[in-house]
């Protein structure tokens, strides 16, 4: 059996920079402070970032990401040295997607530095480390999307805010429960009142419609010659 071909990077000191933070806890200053690190790092080994890439607040779930994308079609004809990135997780959170990126990325030549993660590119065991890596940032994410799942199912059981503001409703700071809104509250009752009263709902809705977007009609006594 033909013993494997060792990796060779392109023989240049062009590198390339990939970015990306996910809407969680995230913010523009989270791509701010991966472009300095990965400037520091390229200065002190001799190299020249030639192209930079970034996806701002987009999970690294999807592949459906412009920057990532971008990065996978130009990095054959830029053909650097290296890909400067933070960590395994910005360039993707699905096994698949990280499988299929890094070959392509290898493929053209190009080696893949990790500013907080070290990863032995001698010997077996760095495979062995790499996918270790690469399950963690599938597994991160799947449990991040079950927690939150979870706390929002318990919101809804009792009836706590859930990050959406509801018609008829506003959020008691204190507690986090709906509460109704005296500017609209009324309009809501009202319109459910005419529906039960057999009402049908378009007909219900429409002028109700209109009146919220008028502003020229108070939800109280008036509210019913208003809708006439």
């Amino acid at each position: 059996m033909a013993r494997k071909k060792k990796f060779a990077p392109n023989d240049n000191n062009l590198a390339i920079a990939y970015y990306r933070f996910s809407s969680h806890s995230q913010n523009d200053a989270s791509i701010d402070q991966q472009r300095e690190l990965a400037h520091e790092w390229a200065d002190a080994h001799g190299f020249k970032i030639v192209q930079e890439y970034e996806d701002a607040a987009i999970s690294g779930t999807t592949d459906a990401r412009p920057g990532f994308q971008q990065m996978l079609s130009e990095v054959a004809k830029i053909r650097p040295h290296t890909l400067i990135m933070w960590k395994t997780d910005r360039l993707g959170r699905d096994k698949y997607v990280l499988a299929m990126a890094k070959k392509k990325i290898r493929d053209a030549g190009c080696e893949i530095h990790l500013l907080a993660e070290h990863i032995p590119t001698e010997g077996p065991e760095g495979v062995l480390i790499e996918g270790l890596m690469e399950a963690m940032a599938e597994y991160y994410s799947r449990q991040l999307s079950q927690n939150i799942q979870r706390g929002m199912d318990y919101n809804a059981q009792h009836a706590l805010y859930n990050g959406h503001k509801l018609f008829g409703y506003d959020v008691d700071r204190s507690t986090k429960k709906y509460i109704p809104d005296p500017s609209t509250a009324p309009f809501v009752q009202w319109a459910f009142k005419e529906y039960a009263s057999g009402r049908p709902l378009k007909a219900t809705m429409s002028p109700a419609l209109a009146l919220s977007l008028s502003k020229t009609c108070t939800f109280f006594s008036g509210i019913s010659s208003c809708a006439s």
